[in-house]
């Protein structure tokens, strides 16, 4: 259930696919909220199935901005919205896989969410800045990509650490 129909290499889920799970959690609850915390719970909760199910929850690269962990499809759709509201779900392309079948990605994003949901952007934003932060890593380098290794490296000891 987590190969993309249009390309069997590609394991995982869009970004947009991760990120309307997040906005409906928030949506659920009466919550809306900012493209900073999605792009953070987002890029947590691939932390976290990339250490605790041992694949990428999405396929998109994450890079090192100084703002922290963006996946740049997503800040395609949202660019400088900084602290508004996002209002509705992202579009998702014809044929990407959706996350209703996944019980175990399903389960490590509603993890993720009560672990961090109530955080706001700048709350976020500190814990993926943190020293020794797969952010805190690749930031700066010429390519500002932050290998999937580094980050299921890194959340594997935040997991084991709880």
């Amino acid at each position: 259930m987590t190969i993309a129909i249009d390309d069997p290499t590609r394991t995982g889920y869009a970004a947009e696919v991760v990120a309307n799970a997040f906005l409906e959690l928030a949506r659920t609850e009466g919550r809306k909220l900012t493209q900073m915390q999605v792009h953070k719970l987002v890029y947590i909760a691939h932390g976290y199935t990339l250490a605790l199910l041992g694949r990428p929850l999405m396929y998109n690269a994450v890079h090192a901005w100084q703002r922290g962990p963006v996946v740049r499809q997503l800040w395609q759709h949202w660019g400088e919205r900084g602290r508004v509201p996002i209002a509705a779900p992202l579009p998702v392309a014809p044929g990407e896989p959706e996350l209703n079948g996944d019980q175990e990605a399903m389960d490590v994003i509603r993890s993720v969410w009560n672990g961090y949901g109530g955080m706001d952007g700048g709350a976020l934003s500190g814990l993926t800045h943190r020293a020794g932060s797969p952010w805190s890593q690749t930031y700066g380098l010429q390519d500002n990509l932050i290998p999937d290794e580094i980050t299921r490296e890194y959340y594997t000891r935040l997991a084991r650490s709880a």
